[in-house]
């Protein structure tokens, strides 16, 4: 017989035992169960043993025990030729039938005997020279096995000798012997104590989980993640800085000096170069540090969800990935968000960004023109309470880029770099162990609401299971990393519920696959978002407005040449001792004022325009590269450098709405200064009269404003099931796709190594992949709505279906 390594001499059958650890629960067969000495002797025999005790895996009732002995009995004599136990009936057996039938659980003990003699009623085994030869090749030891079970049955079929241990005892036994097929595990212990699949399901080993962990040297793959975008650096901060005190040098200047001296410069008249200066260049510097303001907020807004998810201190911070913005779509009131967030700094940051927005129409009346009585002569002066409002305006500005400046220069960001477009925000969730979470979120209107609150980090990681490697990502600590399986060809994630809590990850029912699968093919709900100003009805009603009031407009400023003879002020139009004119100031202001407003409302229309516009292109029935889709990164680049870029990339609506959002800067420059109050020498009256040359060139700016909006019709290719500003809201669309296990955004090293991934050919391929927005299969195996590659190389359909473009 081939033993393998046993080292097994003789099977004594009258002395089975099995050698005990220092557990307190153990299988054990005892001498006195094969005996036929008095029931009393054995008494304290049995008490000396109380501590070892068969545990009942699953109680059976005596029929059933006694049933399987005789079934096992009959099994072992087809299934083990070689070594078979046989054993004899002596009348301890009725006693032990007697137990069985009449319903005990216990059953009784055979006294241990003394005598040699009566040896023939125990067990007997074959001699060794009967036993068949053995068998070259094949492993004997499951036969073994099986032997030494068959000679401890008995004891671990009835169940537990003493009632005060059966209730805490388990099986402590491992079956370290593979079954080799006999089937024997199953059948004869099915029931009785649990076989190796159930025991490791009861028992599973422990889960791979996400530890936090910090690399102890900065190298290439490991730097310090402190990354911080290039508008809110300290050299871009310190400029703009500069340039506020600098501003703010020229307001106190202009507020003192006319207090001693009369005026600041001689007025020569309309149209001159002098008249330029104090009319039209304060608002043009304040309106270059709003778009510069602008920039820096745009900067915030995108780095902002994964600054939180890297602060320590904020827990429960998976909402930010709901919430928080990745874009500013609103400059008419401030973004109140950041104080949910533990973020003070960049709250009142943002009201003061919101404030600076009047120095605007403030800069266009602070210069009027006095007359000053000595001199009997005109000239420019500063209206007193607009430079010291301005003065303040501009010191609080200052003070919260400072502020912002030691916030992003002294505290770490979590970024390796600035994400600025889909493949970025992608590569930090290739390992992330919550997706499970954004089940159904590619369909729903507005997706995310039930998103469950967890604290969540972005940082480096490491799992359980291999210590001595880290990875960079976000992810949640302590919980265990996604697994995959192969099933029927597909990749499937595969989550085990044994640890994790029931109520967050609860298997999805099959009804919930079933509503998705059926949803992604509803053209309704694939093409059923667009911002609200973007949508066919608020569009034509915006070109309508648009067009009516461009009409009235030019009607108004030509019919009977009223803009060039000049109107009535209705108002008070001397200017005061501080400088200050009423009439003067409400035909600069409001009309700044209004040019302000134009201008802000423009914005939300190009940056929805620069973040859809990867989303137009994946939606090409063919695709598209990754440089026109997943890399394209319009929404953090300056405003005529956008223009640029997508008038070069062939995306002429792109760069036309982006051109139109800094052209739109001239409204409110060129209305805050046209007008100005004139003494008409043949009417003897004064007359709000306007600078012409300036007048035209706001005419030809309006116009041009009113008529874009006749090319903001978005588009079917620039719908999509749901919002994008967000970085839930984008996840939704990649959770399930075959993306995240992509070679590209495995790990890359730096962004010039996730870009070159993208473009390049991959390994094993002739050409560079191409993208698609559609259904895909995701690697739960079942259909999704999303983005994924158009196809792959494994397969020869396509990996992603456009068939609803229409």
């Amino acid at each position: 017989m081939n033993l393998g390594d046993s080292n097994l001499k003789h099977v004594n059958t009258s002395r089975p035992q099995l050698v005990h650890s220092s557990s307190k629960q153990s299988v054990t067969a005892s001498d006195d169960y094969y005996s036929l000495t008095s029931e009393a002797s054995s008494s304290d025999e049995r008490n000396a043993v109380r501590q070892y005790e068969t545990p009942p895996m699953h109680m059976r009732s005596a029929d059933e025990s006694r049933h399987a002995l005789q079934s096992e009995a009959k099994q072992s004599e087809a299934t083990i030729p070689t070594i078979r136990p046989v054993k004899h009936k002596d009348p301890a057996d009725e006693d032990l039938e007697k137990a069985t039938t009449s319903g005990e659980h216990k059953i009784r003990r055979k006294p241990t005997s003394s005598s040699s003699s009566q040896s023939e009623t125990t067990i007997k085994r074959r001699p060794i020279d009967e036993v068949s030869p053995p068998t070259p090749g094949v492993d004997d030891t499951p036969y073994i096995q099986f032997a030494i079970d068959q000679l401890t049955r008995d004891e671990e079929v009835a169940g537990p000798r003493h009632e005060g241990l059966g209730s805490e005892a388990s099986y402590p036994v491992d079956r370290i012997v593979p079954d080799q097929g006999l089937g024997y595990y199953d059948q004869r212990l099915r029931g009785q104590y649990p076989d190796p699949e159930r025991r490791r399901q009861d028992s599973p080993p422990p889960e791979s989980v996400l530890i936090p962990t910090e690399p102890t040297t900065e190298t290439f793959r490991y730097p310090k993640l402190n990354f911080v975008p290039r508008p809110l650096r300290v050299a871009s901060l310190a400029i703009l800085i500069l340039y506020c005190l600098l501003m703010i040098a020229g307001l106190l200047f202009c507020a003192i000096y006319p207090t001693n001296h009369s005026g600041l410069w001689t007025y020569d008249g309309v149209g001159t170069g002098r008249y330029f200066i104090f009319q039209y260049l304060p608002t043009l510097l304040a309106s270059l540090i709003i778009i510069w303001v602008m920039v820096i907020q745009g900067a915030i807004y995108r780095v902002f969800p994964f600054v939180t998810l890297a602060h320590e201190r904020v827990t429960m911070n998976s909402a930010v990935l709901r919430d928080s913005a990745l874009f500013p779509t609103n400059y008419l009131l401030p973004n109140m968000a950041f104080f949910r967030y533990q973020e003070p700094l960049l709250g009142l940051c943002s009201i003061t960004f919101w404030l600076a927005l009047f120095s605007i129409p403030l800069q266009a009346s602070l210069f009027q023109s006095r007359y000053y009585l000595p001199e009997g002569i005109w000239r420019w002066t500063a209206a007193q309470p607009i430079a010291w409002t301005l003065f303040v305006l501009y010191l609080l500005l200052a003070i919260a880029l400072v502020l912002l400046l030691i916030r992003f220069a002294t505290r770490r960001t979590g970024l390796k770099w600035d994400p600025v477009c889909l493949a970025d925000i992608l590569s930090l969730f290739h390992r992330a162990n919550f997706l499970s979470d954004f089940q159904r979120s590619e369909v729903e209107g507005s997706p995310l609401q039930n998103f469950p609150a967890k604290h969540l980090r972005l940082g480096y990681w490491m799992t359980s299971n291999h210590t001595n490697e880290a990875f960079y990502g976000i992810g949640e600590e302590n919980v265990p990393v996604r697994r995959y399986s192969l099933e029927r060809g597909k990749m499937k994630a595969v989550t085990d519920l044994s640890k994790s809590d029931l109520e967050r990850q609860r298997p999805e029912e099959s009804s919930t696959f079933d509503t998705l699968e059926r949803d992604i093919h509803i053209p309704d709900v694939r093409y059923r978002w667009l911002p609200w100003f973007l949508k066919d009805g608020f569009v034509v009603a915006w070109i309508i407005i648009a067009l009516v009031l461009m009409i009235a407009f030019v009607v108004v400023s030509f019919v009977n040449n009223a803009v060039k003879t000049g109107f009535l002020p209705m108002l008070p139009a001397p200017t005061t001792p501080q400088g200050f004119s009423p009439a003067d100031f409400l035909y600069s202001f409001v009309p700044a004022l209004i040019g302000t407003i134009l201008f802000l409302v423009w914005q939300p229309i190009d940056m929805y325009f620069r973040a859809l516009q990867p989303f137009a292109n994946l939606s090409r029935p063919h695709g598209c590269s990754a440089d026109s889709s997943l890399l394209l990164d319009y929404t953090s680049r300056l405003p005529i450098e956008v223009t640029l870029t997508a008038a070069v990339d062939g995306h002429f609506k792109v760069a036309w709405v982006s051109f139109n959002s800094v052209l739109a800067i001239t409204l409110p420059i060129l209305a805050g200064g046209v007008f100005t109050a004139q003494f008409v020498v043949h009417l003897q009256s004064v007359r709000m009269a306007a600078d012409m040359t300036g007048y035209y060139a706001l005419v030809v700016f309006v116009i041009i404003y009113a008529l874009s909006f006749l090319i903001i019709w978005p588009g079917r290719r620039r719908e999509l099931p749901h919002d994008i500003n967000t970085v839930g809201q984008l996840i939704s669309f990649f959770y399930q796709s075959p993306l995240l296990s992509d070679d590209a955004f495995r790990e890359p090293k730096s962004k010039i190594d996730l870009q070159t991934k993208l473009i390049g050919t991959p390994r094993g391929e002739k050409a560079s992949p191409k993208y698609a927005f559609g259904v895909f299969t995701g690697q739960d195996g079942r259909e999704h709505l999303g983005i994924d590659r158009l196809e792959r190389p494994a397969s020869r359909e396509l990996s992603i279906t456009t068939w609803m473009k229409r």
